[in-house]
């Protein structure tokens, strides 16, 4: 079965089965080290702003900063 095929039994499920499913394999996973939980925690807060209506920087923005533009 590939990992496709799983994804989609795994939409398949309830709401709640789904979000148990999603707690058994982030506990399989390897622990994060203190870069991952930083830019986990800079990715929830940047999340949170967006869903609070916070203005985004708009993509020409960003493309320009990261080529020196």
């Amino acid at each position: 079965m590939t990992s496709r095929e799983v994804f989609q039994a795994a939409l398949a499920l309830p709401a709640e089965e789904r979000i148990e499913l999603i707690e058994e394999l982030e506990a399989s996973l390897p622990p994060l080290d203190e870069e991952d939980d930083a830019f986990i925690d800079m990715i929830n807060a940047r999340s949170a702003a967006a869903e609070a209506g916070a203005p985004g920087t708009p993509a020409e923005q960003v493309f320009a900063e990261l080529l020196g533009e």
